[in-house]
């Protein structure tokens, strides 16, 4: 009888000892969001060219930022998650597809609009210009917020400290 005690508590050792260890989980979580930071790092550097005006720089972050997504889905996929971390991937890999759908939509929408000679860009073209532009704003920051909401959940699970 004594014997019958001990095996359930073996099982639950062995469950335990399965789960990754948090510096397991650390890599994996840094992993998985170095990917999101370059994608956002090329919509960043396309948000940039604004500024300076020059289409062909326009273009070519254009192209960058497109690729990066695609890249970035890429490597993601790839990836192994640790016990408990499909979710997290699942998640990135979505705000990966988000960042894709406006690099190969909104932010090439934008960048048209946006390389209209000045005395070209009419009134009208301008407010279809920031409700676009708004628009991209509101779906990026709702992506990111509920990716957030994943990980943080994630580190929860692993005690894992997120740097702000």
């Amino acid at each position: 009888m004594k014997r019958l005690i001990y095996i359930p508590a073996l099982l639950l050792t062995l469950l335990i000892s399965c789960k990754p260890s948090p510096k397991e989980a650390a890599a994996f979580n840094d992993r998985i969001m170095s990917e999101q930071k370059k994608v956002v790092m090329a919509y960043d550097g396309l948000l940039e060219t604004y500024d300076s005006y020059v289409p062909r720089k326009m273009d070519s972050a254009l192209i960058d930022f497109e690729n990066q997504a695609l890249e970035s889905i890429d490597n993601v996929r790839a990836v192994v998650p640790v016990i408990e971390g499909e979710a997290l991937k699942d998640a990135v890999l979505e705000y990966l597809e988000i960042y894709k759908s406006v690099a190969q939509n909104e932010a090439e929408e934008l960048v048209r609009l946006y390389k209209v000679p000045e005395n070209e860009f009419s009134t009208e073209l301008h407010v279809q210009w920031e409700n676009k532009y708004k628009e991209v704003d509101k779906k990026l920051k709702e992506a990111d917020k509920k990716l957030q909401a994943v990980q943080a959940s994630f580190a929860e699970k692993y005690h894992l400290h997120l740097a702000k």
